[in-house]
């Protein structure tokens, strides 16, 4: 496949293959900030217990990063080929994956309003990059025939109920960033209520 300047495009092996190894990193570092622990003799429970919060903040990660390699499969087995467009938005995207670390660190810290904001934004920034490589595909006449209405719809209604569940905490943090956190479980209903939407309107179509 030749871009519009002649050249030959990058294959989707290429892609995917960076795109495994940024996830790859960035689920590895997660660990990272655990790996300095002390733990004494004698007050084991006491000090692992006191690492709730970076443990909380390490599965929650490793499970949202996770699911945005599942995904990001699923978007690239839809596709024909690669574009110059779509290569810069796929690193945009894996910029968001790669940084997702550091947040992850900040939000282990303890109940700070800033680690709170900057993780829900992360967490959206993610979602939206994500949305984004894949519009640039549908604009570029990539995506293979099918496809577009079979999973490209749901990838509007999934990234909506990202935002919907991550973007009230933002506010709510400055009264409680505990909440805030808590609030972060309103993804799960909202994803539901994306799929039946989507199980709706594809009837529909």
């Amino acid at each position: 496949m030749e871009g519009d300047d002649g050249r030959p495009l990058p294959s989707l092996d290429r892609v995917s293959a960076l795109s495994d190894g940024i996830f790859a990193i960035a689920i590895t570092i997660l660990i990272l900030p655990l790996t300095d622990v002390q733990v004494r003799d004698g007050q084991v429970l006491g000090d692992l217990l006191a690492l709730g919060h970076q443990f909380l903040a390490l599965v929650v990660s490793f499970a949202v990063i996770g699911g945005f390699w599942i995904l990001h499969h699923d978007d690239l087995t839809a596709l024909t080929g690669a574009s110059r467009r779509l290569l810069v938005a796929n690193l945009v995207f894996l910029f968001f994956v790669v940084m997702l670390p550091f947040p992850t660190a900040l939000l282990g810290d303890g109940d700070s309003v800033t680690a709170t904001i900057i993780y829900a934004g992360s967490i959206m920034g993610t979602a939206l990059s994500s949305l984004a490589l894949w519009r640039m595909a549908e604009q570029d006449g990539l995506v293979k025939e099918g496809w577009a209405r079979r999973w490209g719809h749901g990838k509007y209604w999934g990234t909506a109920a990202v935002v919907a569940g991550f973007l009230p905490s933002i506010p709510l943090a400055f009264v409680s960033p505990t909440w805030a956190r808590v609030s972060w479980a309103l993804a799960i209903p909202f994803g539901m209520i994306a799929d039946r939407l989507e199980a709706r309107t594809a009837v529909d179509r």
